[in-house]
């Protein structure tokens, strides 16, 4: 039984990491970036808190901001980590850099589990949740995709894209960040967007 419970997390593993590197393709196409997020200003999510919130309402300062889902075994956790940790390295000119996190996974991402499990970050992680038609329409107007993936004993886990979008003050996306980048790209990038010269 151990070894069929082993058996069954490796296959989830594998399957998170191998869609995570597909959309790397997708950098390559910078020119396009700014198109990205466009016509979802008036699209409602909800907060931590569980109040009305739109992306729109981060304007005016530079953000990261990641889609995924807390069951997520390795991608989400490990992306957002990295980042937080590229973020720290820059120090005082990052400090009031968020990362927003919305969940790919509403039904179970509640508003109070994404506040529980980000609660470690101290605020830097923003989390944000809302109706599955509204997450579908904000995700699907970043190129998102999403695939429910069955586990067994009505469980699931969803191959998803693992692209961090870095987002300019005026809400265009201008670079992005994909699963697995080394810290000093990741750093690099976040420098540029907020700015910073490079040490």
């Amino acid at each position: 039984m151990r070894l069929l419970s082993a058996f069954v997390l490796l296959s989830i593993l594998a399957t998170s990491v191998a869609i995570a590197a597909a959309p790397k393709q997708g950098e390559a196409t910078k020119s396009d970036l700014s198109r990205l997020g466009q016509g979802t200003a008036a699209v409602e999510l909800l907060s931590e808190d569980g109040k009305p919130f739109r992306l729109d309402g981060f304007n005016g300062k530079p953000r990261v901001l990641f889609f995924g889902f807390t069951h997520c075994p390795v991608v989400c956790p490990v992306t957002v980590w990295e980042i937080d940790a590229a973020l720290a390295e820059i120090g005082k000119p990052a400090e009031s850099t968020q990362i927003v996190f919305v969940s790919l996974d509403p039904a179970r991402d509640t508003p109070a589990v994404m506040k529980k499990y980000f609660s470690g970050f101290k605020g830097r992680v923003v989390p944000l949740t809302g109706a599955e038609a509204s997450v579908q329409k904000i995700a699907r107007s970043f190129d998102v995709r999403w695939q429910k993936v069955n586990t067994g004993k009505g469980d699931y886990t969803l191959d998803h894209t693992a692209i961090a979008f870095l987002i300019n003050a005026e809400g265009q996306v201008v670079d992005t960040i994909a699963f697995g980048a080394s810290r000093e790209l990741a750093v690099a990038r976040l420098r540029k967007l907020l700015g910073v010269p490079a040490k």
